[in-house]
């Protein structure tokens, strides 16, 4: 079932200390049960397993537990060890585990979307279940009376989720590339904003509720870091840096800069050379010539066109660590020293569609298509 790789990490890098093999078909989530040797995971294979730690330093499953649908995300509490699975079908099914983590004994099942849930989160504070869908929508539910609190629709699946429970503002992610800010109350929800700033689906969400900070990573390859309020309220939002991703199995670490990125500006024309964009029929007219396609420099943010913009350049302390786009100005400004990385990149050795960490043990462990859950020992970074 598991096969134990190092009894105990030999350098700063990552290490590998067990590979759980045993699913039959894609692991969708995997989470480490905290001051616990344990792992829980969720598949395709429609099972749920626990599997803990034996003396002989391998994973067995202690819990083998099969649902009526693909499992595709899970929700797990470990003080009231609470554990809500979301389903293909768009159910969301409640479960309570026992204290030695052998048993596992069903308590409810909420009718939550009409189609595959793609998140959920279990809030005890507000006793409420809340979870996104590929049917457009976030629903929340009494996890008390088991019944529907309230339902909000996009137009795009929502793909990831995540909750401040002290405000109870929910933040989604959606496949046209926006996060949209909620406040939930116990019958409706109010919209309160809509993050843009990714040009591809959003595929993770993070939020940090001590430094107020939101982290949204998307198929554009970018991580996005947001100041939610800059400690001003949940009504002031700035996007303080992007950041470039690599592949799927590779696993990056970053040092954050708090050199914001600059918003993009609207024009009419190149704001270096005062050709025209393609959409400036007046301008076109007047000068008799073709319009341009309009590009931003990533440095100063300024609507340039593609001549005024030919060069490319890492620019790491404002998070981008692959090439993209500045303007000429701007890029005779940057130093060889200004592109020094800032990231880590470390090899996963598998597609990575899941992880989850335990920062006081220093603990990580991953889940992907490959039906392969691994745990690793990394370094864990403090800010």
């Amino acid at each position: 079932m598991a096969a134990e790789i190092h009894s105990r990490p030999q350098s700063s890098r990552p290490v590998l200390l067990n590979k759980i093999e045993g699913h039959s078909d894609s692991v969708n989530a995997a989470v480490l049960i905290p001051k616990e040797d344990g792992v829980i995971t969720v598949s395709e294979d429609r099972t749920i397993r626990v599997w803990l730690k034996r003396d002989s330093g391998q994973y067995w499953p202690s819990i083998y537990h099969t649902v009526s649908s693909p499992c595709s995300c899970m929700s797990y509490h470990h003080d009231s060890r609470r554990i809500f699975i979301g389903q293909d079908n768009g159910a969301v099914v409640e479960f309570l585990i026992s204290e030695d983590f052998n048993k596992m004994n069903h308590v409810k099942t909420y009718p939550a979307h009409q189609n595959r849930v793609s998140d959920l989160i279990f809030s005890l504070e507000s006793q409420w279940v809340i979870s996104t869908g590929h049917d457009k929508s976030i629903s929340w539910m009494s996890t008390q009376s088991g019944s529907m609190l309230g339902r909000h629709s996009f137009g795009s699946w929502a793909s990831c989720l995540q909750y401040d429970n002290d405000t109870q503002h929910a933040f989604v992610g959606d496949y046209s590339g926006q996060i949209t800010l909620l406040k939930l109350e116990e019958q409706t929800c109010s919209v309160i904003t809509t993050l843009k700033g990714h040009a591809g689906s959003v595929s993770a969400l993070y939020w940090d509720p001590v430094q107020r900070w939101l982290f949204s990573g998307a198929s554009d390859h970018s991580v996005i870091m947001w100041d939610i309020g800059g400690r001003q309220g949940l009504t002031s939002i700035s996007m303080v840096t992007g950041k470039r991703l690599n592949t799927q199995n590779v696993m990056e670490t970053y040092a954050i800069s708090f050199f914001q990125a600059p918003q993009w500006l609207d024009s009419d024309s190149c704001q270096k050379c005062a050709q025209p964009f393609f959409w400036n029929i007046k301008q076109m007219w007047d000068s008799k010539t073709l319009g341009l396609r309009q590009h931003h420099c990533r440095k100063c943010g300024k609507a340039i066109c593609g001549k005024c913009s030919s060069k490319r350049s890492t620019y790491p302390i404002m998070g981008f660590e692959f090439q993209v786009r500045v303007c000429d100005d701007c890029y005779d400004t940057i130093k060889e020293e200004d592109r020094t990385p800032l990231a880590t990149f470390h090899e996963g050795k598998h597609n990575i569609a899941h992880m989850d960490m335990d920062p006081s043990r220093g603990l990580m462990v991953t889940c992907g298509s490959d039906r392969v859950v691994k745990v690793t020992h990394t370094f864990v970074l403090v800010f």
